[in-house]
């Protein structure tokens, strides 16, 4: 029996139930990594209080925490492309788990340091790694509601569970919202022990005659992946900044308590879930339907992400606490639907080889603009004599780079000139 080695191979079969038990062990994860970046802006307040902490010391705090989150973003997930996505994250799980004892066990700033230092390293390259095993289980033209689940995760955290957390912090102290959040990484990577695995679309069949995978250079050059990049770098920015700063801004800028600035710190993701759930099954389903990917997730993302920063620009101007309350959910809320169209664009025009270690640059974009967001947002408020002022600048600034970026991604990205240019 002779096999006809020009005959194309069969496209991989779909498994959903499969798929969809995979994405919730991914989303599990997203949730409790952004329960622990939203952690320190819970403790931000009690924090500088009981080690004495300026603003500017706290921001660093805020920016330690995705120095190692970049390189370990870049060699992991980098490595991923030789070793199983499902391994790298079992070994993350466990380092993620064991950062958090510096922290529980802290009495001096520099334990809280290290602490950051651990996790980031630990949890810089879950992101990309769980895209990329997600997407193992999709075709093209449905990957975008699991990136919008995935990305859904962080907003999960903030409204099921954060608002349980802050009351946790507030009755038994700031250590305790630590040490919850490393046992509910130990719980996931059990978990994720038992169910992970790669999905049939791994690795996807090359085309008879198709070119050879695109050299790394041609990839990151590309017009596409570098506004995507530039798009994630700027909503990477706002996000930082909310994670550390904005129950502060809650508490000492809007005059809010701890408790209610918890309850609130959830608003802006409840409008993410719903952004994100909206956009991401839009846009598969017109995918579906034979619309463009430059259309669906080039010009129509990239408008949203501009309309999300012009209306937080306005900020520094509104002076009822209702209106500013809106201002934060909506512009938030609709900025990380970026999500939604830059990964799975740049899952479209990277090879499957390569998928891993181009989403994982694509991601630490996003963390070298949290190495110095809220170091600059400190060093604002520092500077500035009302509080309030000094957190509506800060949001002033994100906004404009975000409106700027999604200007540019929705003008030149375009992923299938450049899949094809591979």
């Amino acid at each position: 029996m002779t096999v006809n080695a020009d005959r194309p191979l069969a496209p991989p079969v779909h498994s959903s139930a499969r798929a969809w038990t995979v994405t919730a062990a991914v989303v599990g994860a997203v949730v409790v990594v952004f329960l622990d970046k939203a952690l320190l802006g819970i403790v931000a307040n009690p924090v500088r209080e009981d080690l004495g902490l300026s603003s500017t010391a706290f921001g660093a705090l805020g920016s330690a925490s995705y120095v190692l989150q970049l390189i370990a973003c870049l060699g992991l997930g980098l490595l991923a492309n030789r070793v199983s996505p499902r391994l790298l994250l079992l070994a993350s799980g466990v380092l993620w788990a064991i950062g958090q004892a510096p922290a529980v066990l802290a009495t001096a700033a520099v334990a809280l340091v290290v602490s950051r230092l651990v996790v980031g390293a630990a949890e810089g390259p879950v992101v990309p790694l769980l895209h990329t095993v997600a997407y193992s289980w999709f075709p093209n033209e449905r990957r975008g509601l699991p990136a919008s689940l995935i990305t859904s995760g962080s907003a999960v955290a903030k409204v099921a569970l954060l608002p349980a957390l802050t009351v946790v912090v507030v009755a038994f102290g700031w250590r305790s919202g630590f040490l919850t959040v490393g046992v509910l990484a130990l719980v996931w990577t059990v978990i994720w022990c038992a169910v992970g695995r790669m999905g049939p679309f791994a690795t996807e069949s090359t085309p008879v005659g198709a070119e050879a995978p695109a050299r790394w250079t041609r990839l990151l050059r590309s017009r596409t992946f570098l506004v995507a990049a530039f798009a994630y770098f700027a909503q990477g920015a706002l996000a930082a900044v909310v994670f550390t700063w904005l129950p502060s801004y809650f508490e000492n800028g809007l005059g809010f308590t701890a408790t209610a600035s918890g309850l609130l710190y959830a608003l802006p993701s409840a409008m993410g879930i719903v952004a994100l759930l909206g956009c991401g099954s839009l846009g598969d389903r017109m995918l579906r339907r034979g619309t463009g990917s430059r259309t669906v997730r080039g010009i129509a993302g990239g408008l949203v992400l501009a309309a999300s920063g012009a209306l937080l620009c306005v900020l520094p101007w509104v002076s009822s606490t209702v209106v500013a309350i809106a201002v934060l959910v909506l512009g938030y809320g609709f900025s990380v639907t970026v999500n939604t169209v830059t990964l799975p664009m740049i899952a479209e025009i990277a090879p499957a080889a390569k998928r891993a270690g181009a989403l994982a640059v694509l991601i630490a974009a996003g963390s070298c603009a949290g190495i110095v967001s809220p170091l600059i947002t400190g060093l604002i408020l520092d500077s500035t004599s009302s509080p309030t002022a000094g957190y509506t600048t800060a949001f002033l600034m994100c906004g404009g780079l975000l409106a700027l970026a999604g200007l540019l991604f929705a003008a030149v990205a375009d992923p299938e000139r450049d899949a094809v240019a591979r």
